[in-house]
This record gives C-alpha cells, sequence and structure tokens, in this order.
C-alpha cells in the first residue's frame, strides 16, 4: 500500500501443450489450481454478444474526448451495478479508463473498438460481478481459469473480458493443450506470459474436475502459483 493506493500483483498467463503428452497428469495439475474464489470457463464463449451489441450502441453517448461520462453512465436505465458498494462501483469504473487509456485492446480509438470495451465491461455476468464484490484487497484475489481445447478462437468480446478483469485485481491463466493462439490476437502488447509445458494434444474433452484425482504441482507450476 502506497499514498492511499493498494497495488497487486497479479498472474496473466497461457500455459501451452501438456508435459510429456500425459493427459491424467496435466487434468489433475489444472485442477490443483481451482479455488472456491476461482472461475472456471470451459471452450465457451463468456460474453453474451447479443448483450455487448446493444450496450455498444448505447456507449457512444459515455465516452467524450477519451473520459468516461461516470455520472451519465450511472444514470442510465441500462447501468446495472447500482447494487455494488460504492468503492466497488468506482473501481469497474477507474479500470475501465485505465484499460482504454493503455490502448491495450487492438482498435481503440481507430475503429470504435473502446466502445465495444465499455460494453463488455459494463454487461459482465452475474457471478463475475459478485466474485467482484466479495473481493476483500487485503486477502486472496479471484482468479479466471480459461481452458480451450479445440480451434475456436477466442471472441474480441472474451479478450476484453479477461484483459479487463486482470486489470481488476484477477489471476487469469490459460491452458492451451494444443498451444494455439488465444487472446493475443486482440492485444497491442505481449500478454500474456506464455510457458511452454510439453506436447501439444489435440481433441481433449474437458472432465469433471470434482473426479480428477489430486497430484502435487511440479516445480514451475508452484512458482507460478506464488506469483
Amino acid at each position: 500500500t502506497e499514498n492511499g493506493s493498494v497495488v497487486m500483483p497479479v498472474i496473466f498467463a497461457k500455459v501451452s501443450g501438456v508435459k510429456d503428452g500425459h493427459i491424467p497428469h496435466y487434468w489433475s495439475m489444472i485442477k490443483s489450481f481451482i479455488t472456491p474464489e476461482t472461475y472456471v470457463v470451459r471452450n465457451a464463449p463468456v460474453v453474451n454478444a447479443a448483450s455487448v451489441l446493444y450496450m455498444t450502441k448505447v456507449a457512444t453517448s459515455f465516452l467524450k474526448d477519451g473520459k468516461l461520462q461516470r455520472d451519465k453512465i450511472r444514470a442510465h436505465q441500462c447501468y446495472t451495478y447500482g447494487f455494488l458498494r460504492e468503492n466497488i462501483q468506482d473501481h469497474i469504473l477507474d479500470k475501465l479508463q485505465l484499460l482504454i487509456d493503455r490502448r491495450l485492446i487492438k482498435g481503440t480509438f481507430e475503429n470504435g473498438t473502446e466502445y465495444t470495451i465499455i460494453a463488455v465491461a459494463l454487461t459482465m455476468n452475474i457471478n463475475i460481478v459478485r466474485m467482484i464484490q466479495n473481493f476483500d484487497f487485503t486477502k486472496k484475489n479471484p482468479k479466471i481459469i480459461c481452458i480451450n481445447t479445440t480451434e475456436r478462437i477466442i471472441s474480441l468480446e472474451d479478450s476484453i473480458l479477461m484483459a479487463f478483469l486482470s486489470y481488476l485485481g484477477f489471476d487469469v491463466l490459460f491452458f492451451v493443450p494444443t498451444g494455439y493462439k488465444t487472446v493475443e490476437n486482440f492485444y497491442n502488447s505481449d500478454i500474456p506470459d506464455e510457458h511452454q509445458t510439453g506436447n501439444y494434444i489435440y481433441d481433449l474433452r474437458i472432465p469433471n474436475f470434482r473426479t480428477v484425482s489430486s497430484n502435487t504441482r511440479q516445480s514451475w507450476h508452484e512458482k507460478l502459483a506464488k506469483r
């Protein structure tokens, strides 16, 4: 903590491949990262495209000269975060402004992507919103684990959401056994940090992690988890 601000290091990483091609250990390793504060994404979009499309049209009035019009946002009938604590609402809007200012997302202030960024940030699903509400900045931060075992390209909207959650203080970890590109398609910088861990394996079916046995993490897993 410095000058009234809390600085929290977060993980934003991608794990590509399956160590030694050992699939049971791979699923066990992923399970070891799942905690009660973890939201798991399984080969599916997180963002509701229809909600974002509608909000994108509304969002054109939420930005002026690159700055969020906060009073206008909070007063709008489409703003759904009014039930959150005031400091949490401020945190969401602060980090939304930061994400726009840093132009991390390709197309920001070039083709209207800034309005898509706003729309995604203002239409998060209720389970993620509740994780933000429960976030205690003095303790463990919430986690997002995204598992992608297919050729499906992660959408711009989901890529924006993952970056935004990282800015909010979430640890974001991608497991990509295929080694394919994911969110990096839509970012202007070299994130997430990528860890090449083994053979590329295709067409894996994601198990029910409740039935997966637990094994001890290997050294790099332990190092990553302690960051």
